[in-house]
């Protein structure tokens, strides 16, 4: 029960410091604030330029590198498209070389000669992938 009261009294302590620090702000510089504004004065005349030279040169040369960022975008970035590169490869490799107790799609159409008895030998039981013999 004490540590409950002294996190509460903890608490209490660092709202009245965030009401302090509220209720007293701190100006900016007016250097800083001058140079903030310079910079970005400056890259709104960048970025008015390249989209003015770009309209002039005409869009088609920017279209595939746009389609390609609004795909990365939409996939969550970077990261995430590393990890579905990483589950596409290791799904490809399953499908080439599965696992022993998967039958081998490849050498099953390979050794048959109908469609129809590749499709009934196929055919194995799922109750047997989950059985305890094939985790022993």
């Amino acid at each position: 029960m004490s540590d409950t009261d002294k996190s509460l009294s903890e608490m209490d302590h660092l709202e009245d410091l965030f009401a302090a620090a509220r209720s007293d702000p701190t100006p900016v510089p007016q250097a800083l604030q001058a140079a903030i504004l310079a910079d970005a004065q400056q890259i709104q005349n960048n970025r008015a330029m390249a989209s003015d030279t770009s309209r002039a040169t005409g869009q088609s040369r920017q279209l595939p590198q746009r389609l390609w960022q609004q795909f990365i975008s939409a996939v969550g970035g970077w990261p995430a498209l590393g990890g579905l590169a990483a589950a596409s490869l290791t799904g490809l490799w399953i499908g080439l070389a599965p696992p022993s107790f998967l039958p081998d799609p490849v050498e099953s159409f390979a050794s048959y000669s109908s469609g129809s008895q590749l499709i009934t030998d196929l055919d194995y039981d799922v109750s047997f992938l989950v059985s305890d013999e094939v985790f022993e």
